[in-house]
């Protein structure tokens, strides 16, 4: 299918989540290889694959998903990064701060608004963070909405 070119806009939808639920701490934010975001120092998620015309990204929600739904969220710092393929630069970051759900307390939840992330066809997406986590303590789901050219 070929893009939209007059005026160009997505075509499709595009919503991706990653779970940062059982992961490792990043210790880095420095520029890495793209091989290195899967493994140390950086534990990444991929959070939008290769994709055949490229994508926009209009917003990134960071969503607190412990399955206990009382434990609290550890102060972290998520980090999203964008590989062209063999290098990987962190583009931004997401401050946690702790929350302790209950049935009048909402769980951790923030989002970014992006009006011109643009994601070419053969970069991809990325998420990291700074606290090791597990799925019943303060875990992490980060979602990217926005649409695939």
């Amino acid at each position: 299918m070929s893009a939209n070119t007059a005026p160009i806009f997505p075509a499709v939808p595009f919503i991706s989540t990653a779970d940062l639920s059982n992961a490792t701490a990043c210790t880095t934010r420095n520029t890495t290889t793209t091989a290195n975001l899967a493994s140390a120092p950086c534990n990444a998620v991929m959070l939008a694959n290769v994709s055949t015309n490229g994508l926009r990204i209009d917003k990134v929600q960071v969503q607190a998903s412990s399955s206990n739904m009382t434990a609290p969220t550890t102060a972290q710092t998520v980090i999203l990064w964008l590989s062209n393929g063999s290098t990987a630069y962190v583009i931004d970051e997401y401050a946690v701060s702790v929350i302790t759900p209950s049935t009048t307390v909402p769980a951790y939840n923030s989002y970014e608004l992006y009006t011109n992330l643009v994601i070419p066809p053969t970069y991809t997406l990325w998420v990291s963070t700074t606290v090791s986590t597990t799925s019943s303590t303060n875990a992490i789901t980060v979602t990217a909405f926005g649409g695939l050219y």
